[in-house]
C-alpha cells in the first residue's frame, strides 16, 4: 500500500481546502494578487502560502467559514477536525508502508503522514532522508496529511543528526507514541 490518500478523497480534500482558502483571502484581504481560487490547479504556493499561514494563525476563521458555508455534515467535521492542525519545523527521517515518519522539532512528537495525490517517497527519495521541512500537519478522516504547502530546507542533516532523529523515532515506537491521527 502506498501512504496517500485514495483518489476521491484526494480530490475531496482539494475540493474543502481551496474554497476555505478562498473564503480567507476574501475575507480578510490576505493576498489581493490571488483573486477568486476556484482550482489548486495554476496556483502559485508561495501566494497561497500567505493565505495559509494566515489561517493558521488565526485558527478561529475556521469557525466563520463553518457558519457561512452551506456544507454536508460530513464534509463540515473534516474541517472543523482541521483546527487539530501541528504547524512548524519537522524532520523526515524515514518512509514506511503506512506513512513517512516527521519528527517535530519542537517537541519531537513523531507523526505518520499520508501524502495527498502523492506519496512522500515519490516526492522525497529515501536517500534524501532525513531532511529538514516546514509544513501543517492536519487531520483527514482517520489519517495525518499536510495541508499541501511544504517548503523543504536546503540544511543538510550530518550522521549525528540522522542518529539522534533515529533514536526518537525507534523510542516513539517502542513505546508505541507514534501519532497516527490528530
Amino acid at each position: 500500500m502506498i501512504p496517500k490518500l485514495d483518489p476521491n478523497d484526494a480530490k475531496l480534500f482539494y475540493d474543502l481546502w481551496i474554497p476555505l482558502l478562498d473564503h480567507v483571502n476574501q475575507t480578510y484581504n490576505v493576498n489581493p494578487k490571488l483573486g477568486k481560487m476556484t482550482r489548486a490547479d495554476g496556483l502559485n504556493i508561495q501566494e497561497v502560502r500567505v493565505v495559509a499561514d494566515f489561517l493558521w494563525s488565526h485558527p478561529a476563521v475556521i469557525d466563520g467559514y463553518l457558519a457561512s458555508a452551506e456544507l454536508p455534515p460530513d464534509h463540515r467535521e473534516i474541517i472543523a477536525g482541521w483546527k487539530r492542525f501541528v504547524s512548524g519545523e519537522f524532520i523526515l527521517e524515514r518512509h514506511l508502508k503506512r506513512g513517512s515518519v516527521f519528527i517535530s522539532l519542537e517537541d519531537e512528537q513523531v507523526y505518520m503522514v499520508d501524502g495527498i495525490y502523492t506519496s512522500w517517497e515519490e516526492m522525497i527519495p529515501q536517500a534524501d532522508l532525513p531532511i529538514l521541512l516546514r509544513a501543517t500537519l492536519i487531520p483527514f478522516r482517520d489519517k495525518i496529511i499536510y495541508d499541501s504547502i511544504v517548503t523543504c530546507s536546503n540544511v543538510i542533516l550530518g550522521r549525528g543528526y540522522a542518529e539522534t532523529f533515529k533514536d526518537i523515532y525507534l523510542s516513539a515506537k517502542q513505546a508505541k507514541t507514534i501519532h497516527t491521527s490528530l
